[in-house]
């Protein structure tokens, strides 16, 4: 195994990880304003039931961002470490780690300009995701380079 199987099998494990905190976040937005949704806005009248019911609405849209995106994140992490093992695998991690990165590029972007005041921790973890995104990206490249030097050699050793 090679130093970037290995780094790419300990960055998977921290996609993974990173992907279920992912998950358990878009959860935890959606279900309570789901919740409110259904209840038909409660204890709100008149004009404010619109802006109550657009706000939701975003929050909404970012929850189900966000769970979809860690779902994403999920799948990389474990392709990446299949990918890891065997290195002709690594073709379906490389396209969706691709993937990941540009979901992460669009979740640091809804992060600066959603217009609520910016915050260390949403930031910081928007900047984690495509840091750790960007790495998955380049050690796939790595391993398949390897792939690729290993099947040509074995195709100039049959001529």
């Amino acid at each position: 195994m090679t130093g970037s199987q290995k780094a790419l099998k300990v960055i998977s494990i921290i996609v993974i990880i990173l992907a279920v905190l992912c998950i358990i976040a878009g959860a935890l937005l959606l279900i309570p304003n789901l919740a409110y949704v259904e209840a038909g806005f409660p204890n709100v009248e008149g004009a404010d039931q619109l802006t109550v019911a657009a706000g939701t609405a975003f929050v909404l849209l970012i929850g189900t961002f966000i769970l979809v995106s860690g779902v994403i994140d999920l799948i990389v992490g474990i392709l990446g470490l299949r990918g890891a093992k065997d290195p002709k695998k690594i073709g379906g991690f490389f396209a969706i780690a691709v993937i990941g990165l540009i979901l992460a590029a669009i979740n640091l972007a809804i992060t600066l300009f959603s217009g609520q005041q910016l915050d260390f921790a949403a930031l910081s973890a928007s900047i984690a995701q495509i840091v750790v995104m960007l790495i998955c990206v380049i050690l796939a490249n790595n391993v398949r380079n390897l792939r690729n030097r290993i099947y040509d050699q074995g195709f100039r050793q049959q001529q």
